[in-house]
């Protein structure tokens, strides 16, 4: 039979069908709740294992108060279970600086400049450490870099303001910005040195001096991990540059500083670990050995996160498992209900030479279409709800950045929702076809 009947006698049956309206609409809340809440979910589970991940989220730094770090107190410091790597730090770890301009061979950016003019500009500049990397999404890589480069965040805002809470921040172009120079200046007028004197912590204030950093990459800023608008990244070695020339600059102290610089057991240490779970676990193995340790780790977290991805990982498994299995077993039903009641229609059918098959795919169509129709109304609802969700987060305050969804994910999900669309149906009906086949030409004069 060609497919043009079929589709004629579907549609027909379809038109009779009195439990339409139910499956429709639990279809379609089937589909909102896979593509919206299943998308939110995945999209913060993503970022929470980003944070997991990111090697600051799993760093513990240690500094030497009561005791100093010689030899064999790294040694037992890496031989704790679960430590992936001690670092000494003689590099700029982590230092604030002011941006006096962004420029390239044709001089400096008027339009960017106006903007450090009008605000305060703050830039927290990291400098890897160890084993770090930090991957980029265009142009290079630090490793690939040579000293005094630098990488800049995908969503860069490098002025003195709580991105955290400001909504509708205007973000600068960061991959124009490749290739362009960088000068910084020590934020507040010094560069802040924080140092052992092999008995006591000391910190000392060195007067500003610039700093040129080539733009060479952009990397992705998530909300979680990763850094933020503001956070630049340098290489290990320019961080060690940095270091010297902020010495060479003391006006002060600098015997005892190169003092400092030339006892690396004097320096802070940096503790990776394996694994986020098992930070508590080195954290009580350091305190037992009666190391002194910055309390959290290098890298925090908002607490509300972990407990919003939590409910909508709840959320998601419970609507989308309880609606799947309320939409299988009513569309079970109805489809044993639909043979037993069109008993005679069947008989009348199969009297005329209509065979199993036929009759088969005639039903099929028939729900598919109803379920195509839930399914349609599912995604237009959905789709509206994320572009409307993308739409406000995109343009509110950093942190909630974290509930964009992108659109490869949703289209994903949406195919996932499709594919039960035209499964759950068909299952049903093949399900019921013992039923169908029992049903004789007879029947259609009962």
């Amino acid at each position: 039979m060609k497919f043009r009947y079929t589709l004629f006698l579907a549609k027909a049956n379809y038109k009779g069908n009195n439990h339409i309206g139910l499956i429709v609409f639990l279809v379609a809340i089937l589909v909102i709740s896979l593509t919206v809440i299943s998308s939110l979910s995945i999209t913060l589970s993503k970022a929470m294992e980003e944070y997991r991940d990111d090697f600051r989220a799993r760093t513990i730094e240690a500094y030497p108060d009561n005791r100093t770090f010689d030899k064999n107190t790294l040694l037992s410091v890496k031989n704790i279970d679960h430590v992936d790597s001690v670092d000494i730090e003689d590099e700029m770890r982590n230092q604030f600086f002011n941006i006096k301009n962004i420029s390239d061979e044709h001089g400096t950016y008027s339009s960017l400049q106006n903007q450090f003019d009008e605000k305060d500009t703050l830039i927290n500049a990291w400098s890897l450490i160890g084993g770090e990397k930090r991957s980029v999404i265009a142009g290079k890589n630090l490793d690939e870099a040579p000293t005094f480069s630098c990488v800049i965040p995908q969503l860069f805002y490098p002025f003195d303001e709580d991105v955290y809470a400001t909504d509708g921040l205007e973000y600068l172009d960061s991959e124009s910005l490749i290739g362009k120079t960088l000068t910084l200046l020590p934020s507040g007028g010094y560069f802040t040195f924080d140092y052992f004197d092999g008995t006591y912590p000391k910190r000392t204030e060195i007067p500003e001096f610039e700093v040129k950093l080539t733009i060479v990459g952009v990397y992705y800023s998530s909300p979680t991990a990763d850094g933020g608008p503001s956070t630049i990244f340098v290489s290990e070695e320019t961080g060690k540059e940095l270091m010297k020339t902020a010495v060479n600059n003391a006006k002060g102290g600098k015997e005892e500083l190169e003092n400092f610089i030339n006892h690396p057991e004097y320096h802070n240490i940096h503790i990776t670990v394996d694994d986020f779970d098992n930070i508590d676990y080195v954290y009580d193995e350091l305190q037992k050995m009666n190391i002194y340790v910055i309390e959290g780790t290098e890298l925090g977290i908002n607490p509300e996160t972990p407990l919003i991805t939590n409910l909508f990982n709840i959320l998601s498994i419970f609507l989308s498992t309880a609606t799947l299995l309320v939409t299988f077993i009513l569309m079970l039903y109805f489809s044993v209900d639909a043979v037993k009641n069109k008993k005679e229609e069947i008989g009348l059918m199969k009297a005329v030479g209509y065979k199993n098959g036929q009759i088969f795919s005639i039903i099929t169509l028939e729900q598919l279409l109803i379920t195509l129709k839930g399914f349609t109304i599912g995604v237009a609802i959905s789709a509206t709800a994320i572009t409307v969700i993308d739409l406000i987060f995109s343009n509110g305050n950093y942190a909630n950045h974290i509930f964009i969804v992108n659109p490869t994910l949703y289209l994903f999900i949406t195919a996932v929702a499709f594919l039960m669309a035209i499964l759950v149906p068909i299952i049903c009906e093949i399900l019921v076809l013992h039923k169908l086949s029992k049903i004789q030409p007879k029947d259609a004069m009962i």
